[in-house]
């Protein structure tokens, strides 16, 4: 072989292995973005745009009764979670209600003061691994996170076998709870409220990725950020697949996203609901951009809510314990 020749092989050699590390170093800056745990700017709160939310964020953290709760997760992580109980100790009514990225439990207040006071139901806000008052370094897309939630609600049994138990997420938290209802989940838990949901991490991160000018192809990028992210945060994003699990789901569920939506596609809800094989409805709200539903139109919102549970069971907006007391009486 020629000199040459030699010379042009290595040549291409040298290029292809650039190639390569430019990739993962692309992919390793696409992985800080999007797998790194973020606060929320707390700057933003006084503006009007989020005012409904500082007040269920200030709701939260001022209830005379919030208890902090503290778990230990599978792989050893410590798991925190604001719980408010009702006054009324013969209630076994209980809503988790779920944040979203990079928020914490407060970012659902708001919900989770509707289930507090309209519908007289103890509430239970966690933290997402990453988020919060929970340990974690990484942002699971919803898939560890489901294996901490199973131990929530197995939290909530252990305090009460009688628990009728809904749980209510938004986001990556509505993503989350999804991929809960692909497992085998107790009795007690009657259904869950989708808020805002994506099909799966690997579509959400297309999306997002192809939102801004790049040079790497899109299929190339997945393939590189899937092997940064299973080497740095040892989990394969490609398993987080809220459209996945709902085919095994027997968990009642009602679906709802804004048609406005610009950071999670409205197209992606019809995919959940179609692909879902649990009791299953749909809401769409029109106007609203990202789990902004419930404050362009709260009333269709909660009414559509409250419908939804009425057709599922007369306790889940009830106590039992009320009415068996007048039937005794």
């Amino acid at each position: 072989m020629s000199s040459a020749k030699k010379n042009a092989e290595f040549l291409l050699d040298l290029a292809a292995w650039a190639a390569v590390g430019a990739c993962f170093g692309a992919a390793n800056f696409y992985y800080r973005l999007a797998f790194t745990p973020r606060k929320h700017d707390s700057s933003l709160d006084d503006t009007p745009a989020e005012r409904e939310w500082t007040q269920g964020r200030e709701w939260m953290n001022n209830h005379p009764k919030r208890e902090d709760i503290f778990l230990t997760s599978e792989d050893g992580l410590q798991l925190h979670a604001n719980f408010i109980p009702q006054e009324n100790e013969e209630c076994h009514r209980y809503a988790i209600c779920v944040h979203g990225y990079g928020d914490s439990a407060e970012g659902v207040g708001l919900f989770a003061r509707q289930y507090y006071e309209a519908y007289g139901m103890h509430v239970l806000l966690p933290d997402l691994r990453g988020h919060g008052a929970s340990e974690g370094n990484v942002v699971g897309m919803g898939l560890p996170d489901s294996g901490d939630l199973q131990r929530w609600i197995r939290w909530i049994v252990q305090q009460d076998r009688d628990a009728e138990i809904v749980m209510h997420g938004v986001s990556m938290g509505a993503a989350a709870i999804l991929q809960v209802t692909g497992k085998r989940l107790p009795s007690q838990v009657k259904a869950v409220v989708s808020d805002s949901a994506y099909t799966s991490a690997q579509d959400e991160l297309r999306f997002q990725y192809n939102q801004k000018k790049h040079l790497i192809p899109t299929g190339l990028m997945m393939f590189f950020l899937r092997i940064v992210c299973r080497l740095r945060a040892k989990f394969d994003f490609f398993q987080a697949s809220p459209v996945r699990a709902v085919e095994d789901s027997v968990t009642p569920t009602l679906f709802i996203h804004g048609e406005d939506d610009e950071v999670v596609p409205p197209s992606m809800m019809p995919r959940l609901f179609e692909a879902a094989g649990c009791k299953k409805e749909f809401l769409w709200i029109g106007g609203a951009g990202h789990i902004g539903a419930v404050i362009e139109d709260p009333d269709t919102y909660w009414a559509r809510v409250e419908k939804f549970y009425k057709k599922l069971s007369p306790w889940i907006l009830r106590d039992r314990e009320n009415f068996e007391d007048q039937f005794a009486q």
